[in-house]
Formats: structure tokens, C-alpha cells, sequence
């Protein structure tokens, strides 16, 4: 079972930024019927597809994949502790199945996406290095790129920003190399290694990075998407850092706006976005402003109910935002 941490300390805000990037996989995995419209009915109707493959004993394999789908429908609906369980169910089906690899591997970097959000570190780690395991024996170099990237989230989390850095630059070269790159580990790359060269204080070359992101979300994602929320919110910080408070806030608040419209608003992540703006806020002198925002991320815990408080309590965020 998911134990919160008790404390998230410094650089929240990067937390739950690189949890928020590295669910950008997650919401690539869903393969939602057409007709069914909510997160709730999504959930019911994966439900009915287990109780089926149940009755019917069906393979583990492909009982494990259902369990999977209903793991990744509770993980963007932010009902985390529910995902959590699905998760180890579908790992506990998918193991022992040799046509199951891809699908193993892929539950293993969700759980661990989940771990992120909650500072469960060494759980995050384990997971993506099963993963990476897996996925070198498979050979496929744009799922080994993805998984390093995901190792370097790892990293940033754990305040190893030189380490980030050599993973991220690894996998980003393993995904652009690959006669199929994956837009969504190229994209994540590009984040990861803003926020570990800025923490390292080479922000001039995070800046750069945040403008490819930017402009790879530009190219390949819908126009006014998360992703491009995910890429402004990191060229905001880049920017913000790297000497351009003002338009690093602009960037910011097209992100939030973007986010917003995009995400739950009881998600951790939006909260991890809004907070990292109050960090500016509050490094700007602007109080008032700050306090505001503050006030928000304090309603919307409140609205998420006791398990969210405990992950994104505004008063254990309030240092610093996957």
C-alpha cells in the first residue's frame, strides 16, 4: 500500500513536474472505447471487462493487460492508492507471460511514475530498473531511451542532477536515433534535462532544452495541449532562472491556463505548477500574490480528500513543482 511521505522538502515543485512528464506515457497507453466519455465510466466499464475475463479464465496475460488498462484509467482520474493495487495485480499477471514484455515493462514505469508523486524514491527507482532490464533484452533502443529518462527523473528527485544529466543525454540519444522515436519520451528528455542542468547551474543550456521542448511539442502534440503546458511550465522556470523573470512568468501562466483545462483540478500536478509559480512569486517579493496561490493549492487538496492532502499538502510543497 502507498505510505505517504511525511515531508516533501525542497524542489517539490520538480517532483511533481517529472511525475506530471513522465504520465504523459500514461495518458499514451489509454485505449478508451469512443463512446465512453468520463474517467468513472472508463473505470466501470474496465471493471465489467475483469469480472468477465474472470468468469471466462481468460489467460493471465490477458487478464493482466485489463488489470493494466484499469490501473492507468485510476492513475489519470488521480485515484492513486486504487491505481497502486491495479498495478501490482497486472505485474503479478504479466510476469510469468513471455508475450507479455512490453506491457510488463510499460506497468512497471507507470507504477513508478506513481512513486514519484508521493517522494517514494527508492520504489521509483526499483521499478524503471526492472523495467530497463526487461526492455534490454526486447532491444528496442527508443524503449531503452525512454526508460533512462525515466531513470534520470529518479535522479532529480533525489537531488543527483549530474547523474540526471548523463541519463537523460543517453536516452535522449537513444530515442532520436530510433527509426521510431516515442514523441513522449523525447518530449520528457528535453524537461529532465532543463531542470537537472538549471539545478546544476547551467541554466543558459536548460534554457536551450526548454525551447526544444517547446518547440517538439509545437511540432507533434495538438495545439493547446498538456504537453504544450508540460513544455511552457518548463521554459517558464528556464527562463525565470536563467535571468528573464518576466517572461519566464508569462510562460508560467500560459501554462497553468493550459493545465487547467487539461488535468482534474484536485490533480497533485496541476498543484505541483501552480506552486511552482508561487516560488517565483514569492522570489519576486509579491506576497499578496503568493499567498493566493497558496490559498488555492489549499482548496484543492481539500476537495481531493485526506489521501491527496497527504501527498500534496500546501505547507510540505510551500519550499518550493513530475
Amino acid at each position: 500500500m502507498i505510505a505517504f511521505s511525511s515531508c516533501l522538502r525542497s524542489k517539490v515543485h520538480v517532483l511533481l513536474l517529472i511525475a506530471l512528464i513522465g504520465s504523459v506515457g500514461v495518458v499514451r497507453a489509454q485505449k478508451p472505447d469512443a463512446h465512453i466519455t468520463t474517467s468513472q465510466e472508463r473505470i466501470a466499464h474496465d471493471l465489467q471487462l475483469i469480472r468477465i475475463g474472470e468468469q471466462q479464465h481468460l489467460p493471465p496475460a490477458q487478464q493482466g493487460i485489463l488489470w493494466e488498462q484499469l490501473a492507468l484509467e485510476y492513475h489519470i482520474s488521480t485515484d492513486f492508492q486504487k491505481a497502486e493495487d491495479a498495478y501490482l495485480r497486472a505485474l503479478r499477471l504479466l510476469k510469468t507471460a513471455p508475450s507479455s514484455r512490453e506491457d510488463y515493462a510499460s506497468a512497471l514505469d507507470s507504477l513508478s511514475s506513481l512513486y514519484l508523486i508521493y517522494g517514494r524514491s527508492d520504489d521509483a527507482e526499483s521499478a524503471r530498473k526492472q523495467a530497463i532490464k526487461v526492455r534490454q533484452k526486447m532491444g528496442n533502443d527508443a524503449d531503452n531511451g525512454e526508460s533512462l529518462v525515466h531513470l534520470a527523473d529518479v535522479a532529480i528527485v533525489r537531488h543527483q542532477f549530474k547523474k540526471a544529466e548523463r541519463l537523460a543525454l543517453h536516452g535522449l540519444r537513444l530515442l532520436e536515433s530510433s527509426p521510431n522515436p516515442q514523441r513522449e519520451g523525447i518530449l520528457s528528455a528535453f524537461i529532465t534535462l532543463t531542470y537537472a542542468r538549471c539545478f546544476r547551474g547551467h541554466c543558459q543550456e536548460g534554457l536551450i532544452n526548454a525551447k526544444q521542448a517547446l518547440a517538439f511539442a509545437n511540432t507533434n502534440f495538438q495545439s493547446e495541449s498538456t504537453a504544450h503546458g508540460f513544455a511552457l511550465e518548463t521554459l517558464g522556470f528556464a527562463e525565470w532562472k536563467s535571468g528573464s523573470p518576466q517572461d519566464g512568468e508569462r510562460a508560467m501562466l500560459q501554462s497553468i491556463q493550459l493545465l487547467r483545462r487539461g488535468l482534474a483540478p484536485t490533480d497533485p500536478r496541476l498543484a505541483g505548477a501552480l506552486l511552482q509559480y508561487k516560488s517565483y512569486l514569492e522570489e519576486a517579493h509579491r506576497s499578496a500574490e503568493a499567498q493566493e496561490i497558496r490559498e488555492q493549492v489549499s482548496r484543492m487538496t481539500s476537495q481531493a480528500g485526506a489521501a491527496c492532502q497527504a501527498c500534496v499538502s500546501v505547507y510540505s510543497l510551500s519550499n518550493t513543482l513530475r
